[in-house]
């Protein structure tokens, strides 16, 4: 606490204040010692916070997000052109052949697939 503003002499002084006033501005005394030591700890703190480390973040380049937004965009919307038509024809079979909804979460599962592997590729980018 070298570059403390509250030194040995500050602390004398208030202690010699507060004998010479008396009980009448002792109280006072007292308490505009303390606000110095608050003031002086809530610098401290001040000045910690502000060295702390900050993570660092690479910065990004608005081209690159465009492009990316871009893709996604279209796988989302590849998989809606995709999914639609398949739906309808699974759906058709269905009905036709008697058979169970197993075609149907096939072909949602395999196009959630896709497009969970072209977001993650394209966020690893």
């Amino acid at each position: 606490m070298s570059d403390s503003p509250l030194s040995a002499q500050d602390i004398r002084a208030a202690a010699e204040v507060h004998r010479e006033l008396g009980p009448d501005y002792g109280d006072a005394v007292v308490e505009s010692f303390l606000a110095k030591i608050d003031k002086h700890i809530d610098e401290r703190v001040e000045q910690r916070v502000a060295s702390a480390a900050r993570p660092i973040r690479r910065p990004v380049d608005p081209v690159r997000l465009g492009k990316y937004r871009a893709a996604l965009a279209g796988a989302a919307g590849g998989s809606v052109v995709a999914g639609a038509p398949l739906t309808f024809v699974a759906w058709s079979l269905m009905r036709q052949f008697g058979v169970g909804p197993a075609p149907l979460i096939v072909i949602w599962v395999v196009l959630l697939a896709v497009y969970g592997l072209a977001a993650y590729r394209l966020r690893r980018r």
